[in-house]
């Protein structure tokens, strides 16, 4: 039964809030790789330490997606909406405190990554179940519309860091931080007086055991990690292979480069969010991971910065779906499973997240970015396989319901 609209309208300035949350997410996950070459050149650090950085990152959203996970649902989705956006600001504070504070600058960053990464676990964990539990018609149609709001958002840490450090010089840097506070800073108050939705009641829950021995749930936790990687690393890793390797003026790689791909991969989400039907998502999960295996391969191998930077754009598209794609499906082939499905399928998916750009720069120090890149194909390679798989598994389950 649908919601009347004016019961919807009463949750707009939640959904609004949800998607300044993961514009918010953009900025925990892209604002130190697009500063990866100035803090490469200010400080020296290697490719091998600013993947790990993106590694610590990824790996501290891991760690409390499984942490508090067995807590949601008892403490409630407001504090941790409250909590991640306070984490967040003291996050970026310590991150842009850095070349002042008295102790090694990159024992800060990380100090700081960490913190302000803890928010972005919170937001994983909480900010798609909480949409999920909204009133709407078509509910991977709105999962793909709140996640376009992480490519917007990536569009604009690019766009507007790349051209504040063009304007003011690499080592300002620190005060790209101190704006990116700003958002999250207001929107900790519009969390704390939103109308949330709230979990299905515990009796109507699947057993958490059923669902994790069910085969089809082994299928999408793979899918979700390797769509984690295919995302991340290209994002990741776009503006310093643009500039390195391609040969690319920074601003140029940059804005043609990293926000295009996020231009890409936002309009897509938003498209499905806006027309999408739910019956067609698997399908185009599937081709979009075959255009990201190409646009990889393509990278990696051009000798031409045409060519090399058109693959890293419309790799965005490819990739666009293959996150809140994953979701959707988990929430359909499992609706009473609760909100700790959700937080074991942000943990897959910030476990590719991790594991992958931090690969990527592992292979890069040895052998060259190119090959890292054509590499990282190995991702939506399995993406696809894990797409057929799921997509038999659900046809043999409708023979065994009677279904079909």
């Amino acid at each position: 039964m649908t919601e009347a609209p004016e019961g919807r309208n009463i949750y707009r300035m939640t959904f609004t809030a949800c998607c300044a949350a993961y514009v918010v997410q953009a900025a925990v996950v892209n604002l130190t790789p697009v500063l990866f070459v100035p803090l490469r050149e200010q400080y020296g650090f290697s490719y091998s330490q600013l993947g790990a950085l993106v590694l610590a990152n990824f790996l501290t959203q891991l760690i409390i997606d499984l942490i508090s996970t067995p807590f949601i649902d008892k403490i409630g989705f407001r504090f941790f909406a409250v909590a991640g956006h306070v984490c967040a600001v003291v996050g970026f504070a310590v991150f842009a405190a850095a070349p002042i504070l008295p102790f090694p600058t990159y024992s800060v960053l990380v100090a700081g990554t960490i913190i302000f990464s803890l928010g972005g676990g919170m937001f994983e964990l909480i900010i798609s179940p909480i949409v999920n539990s909204l009133p709407a018609k078509e509910k991977s149609a709105s999962m793909s519309l709140l996640h376009s709001f992480y490519c917007w958002g990536q569009v604009s840490v690019a766009l507007l860091t790349t051209l504040f450090i063009f304007i003011f010089g690499r080592e300002s840097w620190p005060y790209v931080f101190v704006f990116w506070m700003l958002i999250p800073f207001v929107n900790i108050f519009v969390f704390a007086k939103c109308r949330l939705g709230k979990p299905a009641p515990e009796h109507k829950r699947s057993n958490p055991l059923s669902v994790i021995k069910n085969s089809r749930f082994a299928v999408l936790i793979l899918l979700i990690i390797c769509a984690g990687a295919s995302e991340l690393v290209m994002a990741q890793w776009t503006s310093a292979f643009m500039e390195d390797v391609m040969e690319l003026p920074k601003i140029v790689g940059d804005i043609a480069g990293v926000c295009m791909f996020a231009v890409m991969m936002g309009t897509a989400r938003t498209l499905n969010g806006v027309k999408g039907k739910g019956e067609y998502l698997r399908r185009l999960m599937f081709a979009g991971a075959a255009l990201a295996f190409v646009c990889y391969i393509i990278a990696g191998t051009t000798n031409f910065p045409a060519v090399g930077l058109a693959a890293c754009i419309f790799c965005g598209l490819g990739v666009s779906l293959l996150w809140p794609g994953a979701l959707s499906l988990a929430g359909r082939a499992f609706p009473l499973a609760g909100t700790w499905l959700f937080a074991i399928m942000a943990a897959g998916g910030d476990t590719g997240a991790s594991i992958g750009p931090w690969l990527a720069g592992v292979i890069a120090d040895g052998t060259g970015l190119r090959v890292s890149m054509v590499s990282a194909s190995a991702f939506p390679l399995i993406v696809m396989a894990t797409l057929f798989i799921f997509g038999k598994l659900e046809s043999d389950k409708k023979i065994e319901d009677g279904d079909v």
